[in-house]
């Protein structure tokens, strides 16, 4: 399906945040008033998936089947391969910086079935962005870099070192990780954003962003399609952290967002004159005590879908169109000790039936998608981790139908 591998693009960046067992040696140095710096990684994984013999497909599910025979693909994990340049200065009382992020996965431009002969890979240019600011008043942001909304849920999953579902199938620049199996997708954004300086523990930032297109990323003749935006999106977000604070050290944070998208009346298949209003909540609590991580994530929306933000997020019938309603959450449990660190995690995400369908309408649209991931991570120097995961996914639709498939990945991550 064309629709599902737009969101094998997945997500990258932020690499310092995954913690000392993903370190990064940044290469720098200094060029007049100018810091220069480059970062990034190189990943690569085996998969092998055991898919589901149900000829029966959940639209919208993220668990292969039909075939009932084994996929494997060398392959990205949920992060792509990165190579990241920076440069910062300060200048009449700004600091300001560029950055440009350059991501490419090992799969071929145009994936598919499987490999064809002279293929390519393409560079998916996720970060382009400027700040200035100062440590007293805060940061502005100008650029595309990553959404605010759900952006600790995936900087906090431990799939970010490994694979987790999508594995072997999937195709594209990389995997899924949890992206719609426990949060949506944050994306890769234009923004023009601010964020606060850290008061005592807490910060805040918000924006106004490009807002998503409402497409039938399931490809289910009911669901609405949208794509008029004559006004931006808003996205905003509340974190506190702490550190040595009774032996623990975490992040609570709280975000939220809105979108509205009209029906262009021509290509789009809700009504002239129809729009969604998308908005969301999510909320989240990460907790260390000695090797012990433990990370707990909710989420609730109304009209921005599921898996990312305008993914079958609408329905149109009658001549109406209605939001779906969607929620999902993820616990996790890693603990550290030396160099091996070993982790558990189950995730679900929810997409109700809107108000102008029926299970008779639309029993075959995905109900539930949910996976178990366990893994190991082992930090063999301070920029190399090999991987080995277990991700079992299952998909289930809204007339009872169920796909699963269960996955085995092993690579290696390195970081510079």
């Amino acid at each position: 399906m064309v629709q599902r591998k737009k969101i094998c693009t997945a997500v990258a960046g932020a690499l310092a945040l995954l913690g000392t067992s993903a370190a990064q040696a940044e290469l720098s140095w200094k060029a007049g008033d100018w810091d220069l710096s480059f970062s990034g990684n190189v990943n690569g994984f085996a998969t092998f998936n055991d898919c589901d013999n149900n000829p029966v497909t959940v639209a919208g599910g993220l668990a292969c089947n039909g075939a009932g025979n084994d996929e494997q693909n060398i392959e990205s994990g949920l992060l792509p391969s990165a190579l990241v340049f920076s440069a910062k200065t300060r200048q009449m009382d700004f600091d300001i910086s560029v950055t440009l992020g350059f991501y490419p996965g090992l799969n071929d431009t145009n994936p598919g079935g499987g490999k064809v002969g002279i293929g390519s890979t393409s560079i998916d240019m996720r970060q382009n962005f400027l700040t200035f600011g100062d440590q007293r008043w805060g940061t502005v942001k100008v650029g595309r870099d990553l959404g605010i909304f759900g952006s600790d849920a995936i900087l906090s999953d431990m799939t970010l070192l490994g694979v987790g579902s999508g594995a072997a199938f999937l195709g594209g620049n990389t995997t899924l990780g949890r992206i719609g199996v426990g949060y949506l997708y944050a994306d890769w954004i234009p923004q023009i954003s601010y964020w606060s300086p850290n008061f005592n523990g807490f910060q805040f930032a918000a924006g106004v962003f490009s807002g998503f297109d409402y497409i039938a990323f399931s490809g289910h003749p009911n669901t609405a399609t949208l794509s008029k935006q004559d006004e931006p999106g808003f996205q905003a977000k509340l974190t506190y952290d702490w550190s040595n604070v009774g032996g623990t050290s975490g992040r609570l944070w709280l975000s939220g967002m809105t979108q509205k998208v009209k029906s262009n009346g021509s290509t789009d298949t809700a009504p002239a004159g129809t729009s969604v209003d998308g908005r969301g909540i999510d909320l989240g609590a990460k907790v260390g005590f000695g090797g012990l991580e433990v990370v707990g994530y909710y989420y609730n929306a109304k009209g921005l879908g599921t898996t990312a933000i305008g993914f079958d997020g609408a329905a149109v019938g009658g001549g109406t169109v209605d939001e779906r309603d969607s929620d999902g959450f993820y616990v996790q449990a890693t603990y550290t000790f030396g160099k091996p660190k070993i982790g558990v995690s189950y995730g679900e995400s929810r997409l109700d039936l809107a108000g102008n369908e029926t299970v008779a309408t639309s029993g075959t649209l995905v109900k539930k998608n949910k996976s178990w991931v366990g893994g190991v991570y082992y930090a063999l120097t301070k920029s190399l981790n090999l991987v080995a995961e277990y991700i079992r996914t299952e998909a289930e639709a809204h007339d009872g139908t169920k796909n699963k498939d269960d996955a085995i990945a092993l690579g290696a991550i390195l970081f510079f």
